[in-house]
């Protein structure tokens, strides 16, 4: 059941994307080879299939001084895009400044929505994850993956702002992809935003 209080409207259930669609997209960019400069390509055609999506997730996954946290956020957002494309190429549109604007300004409000109140159980990236529950099981353990402690059981050094920063740009990613899609009969999707 969709909680009462949010901003994010529920998501569509013709947008779920499947596990396979989720480990077809993750084989590609993970197969034998110069991993950086396989996502470095990959993340140049996410760029001009979806150019204003790829440009803001450039904005902010280019600028973080953490290695892991980049690295994370480049692949995690291939990964996703893939996914979305493996799933319903057919019906995906480019998702142009205005609806990325429109998710991001939902998105924060959301977050706001929850921040100011103590009784709330669920967060933001919870409502995300009730309507893509295995890409975000997939975002998860890849974000629970780069923060284990390391072969000597010492905790890894990673700026968790960074992280932060990067879950979040890519928790806007499927929201905005999963707007950009068109029903299965050919009809638009209802719109995310309340």
């Amino acid at each position: 059941m969709w909680p009462a209080r949010a901003a994010i409207s529920a998501i569509a259930a013709h947008a779920m994307v499947s596990p396979e669609a989720i480990a077809e997209a993750e084989a590609e960019v993970s197969d034998d080879g110069d991993l950086e400069a396989q996502v470095m390509e990959a993340f140049g055609a996410l760029e001009r299939a979806q150019p204003a999506l790829g440009r803001w997730l450039r904005v902010v996954i280019a600028p973080v001084s953490d290695d892991t946290a980049q690295s994370l956020g480049y692949f995690l957002s291939i990964v996703v895009f893939r996914a979305f494309d493996h799933a319903f190429s057919h019906r995906m549109r480019p998702v142009d400044d205005d609806a990325l604007a429109a998710v991001r300004a939902t998105f924060e409000w959301d977050e706001e929505l929850r921040r100011g109140d103590a009784d709330e159980l669920l967060e933001s990236d919870d409502l995300v994850a009730i309507g893509q529950p295995y890409l975000m099981s997939f975002v998860r353990g890849q974000l629970e993956a780069a923060l284990e402690p390391d072969e000597y059981g010492d905790p890894v050094e990673i700026d968790l702002e960074a992280i932060a920063a990067v879950y979040r740009a890519v928790l806007i990613e499927i929201l905005a992809l999963g707007q950009a899609l068109s029903s299965p009969r050919g009809e638009r999707t209802s719109k995310l935003l309340s």
